[in-house]
């Protein structure tokens, strides 16, 4: 789903403008981010937590050369599902919409 579906399904189970959505859509997201930014993680009860997680430094490895490098250490945004949405993801069936 894209961005612009979700804002339709947003509009058709609450009441609101098409650009009303679409706003409310936008700070949710950047709010996350700024939160996620300032180190802090976000519980959403029946949904999920988003956290930032430190990835450690590691070595690649170009396969067809060899050639040996170092990935820098970075801090990667992630989600953990919640266990009523593990449930609900458990019991889909694809016939929903």
């Amino acid at each position: 789903m894209k961005n612009k579906e979700l804002v339709q399904r947003i509009q058709q189970t609450v009441p609101t403008t098409g650009n009303r959505a679409s706003e409310l859509l936008d700070l949710t997201s950047a709010l996350i981010a700024r939160i996620l930014s300032d180190g802090d993680s976000l519980a959403i009860q029946g949904f999920g937590t988003f956290e930032v997680k430190k990835k450690e430094e590691r070595v690649s490895v170009n396969p067809s050369t060899g050639t040996r490098w170092m990935i820098p250490p970075k801090y990667v945004a992630c989600f953990k599902a919640g266990s009523t949405m593990k449930e609900k993801i458990k019991n889909y069936t694809g016939n929903e919409q």
